[in-house]
């Protein structure tokens, strides 16, 4: 994942403030701060100006962000058994892997979209009444480019499968002529623990092996459940 690595939002005291003529506030950034456009405001994200050549912030400062690919994944699986009854559980998890949440991009900021609806977390954009906030303010410049702001952890460890069956005695089946009967229900995608914010953390949208763990408008899986009847004769 390329981009910009995100510090934040630019506050008051990062500008000198003076008033035009119809005696409205003009917030001019200070000399030395790096900015990512000429028309900088209080609210607008700040990125690290890497190459530190210039005071200008473009596509020479833009790095590694994150990686897609897990350091490790795996599972494990338990089984149980009580007389006729059997149980099995299955986890699976992945680890160290990153993933780039642009659905934040677009509904934490909405960037001139008008009527567009928002996550819950907009509430705690920059605003005048919020102005210590790092979530970029509404129509904020520059708000709408790959960086780290948006790039979360994707590791997770899943309960994927559930499944609990009973054995049907033999001296039951035995006078139907039957070798051998289980019943079991299973569950499958129970429940996932990660610290991802997006729906599940086990998405790729892209398609390529180029873009993993890129989450734009992903449908989470289902919880599902099936109940079934093995029958040997």
């Amino acid at each position: 994942m390329y981009g910009f690595l995100y510090e934040g939002t630019y506050k008051y005291e990062d500008f000198d403030v003076s008033t035009d003529a119809n005696g409205n506030k003009v917030y001019t950034l200070k000399e030395g701060i790096p900015y990512y456009s000429g028309v900088c405001q209080p609210g607008d994200p700040k990125y690290k100006n890497v190459n530190d050549s210039d005071n200008v912030i473009n596509d020479d400062d833009k790095v590694a962000i994150g990686n897609g690919h897990p350091k490790h994944i795996g599972g494990f699986s338990n089984n149980f058994q009580y007389k006729n009854f059997d149980l099995n559980i299955f986890f699976r998890w992945s680890y160290g892997n990153d993933i780039l949440n642009v659905n934040r991009m677009l509904y934490e900021n909405p960037a001139g979209r008008k009527n567009t609806n928002m996550f819950a977390s907009y509430v705690n954009r920059w605003s005048e009444s919020n102005p210590t906030s790092n979530m970029p303010r509404s129509n904020a410049v520059g708000s709408e480019v790959y960086s780290s702001l948006y790039v979360e952890d994707g590791s997770f460890l899943k309960l994927q499968n559930i499944s609990i069956g009973y054995t049907l005695p033999e001296r039951l089946l035995r006078s139907l002529r039957i070798g051998n009967a289980r019943v079991y229900l299973s569950a499958d995608n129970i429940a996932t623990f990660t610290s991802y914010s997006g729906p599940d953390p086990e998405v790729s949208t892209r398609h390529s092996v180029l873009t993993p763990g890129f989450d734009w408008s992903a449908y989470p899986r289902s919880f599902t459940t099936s109940l079934g009847l093995n029958v040997t004769f």
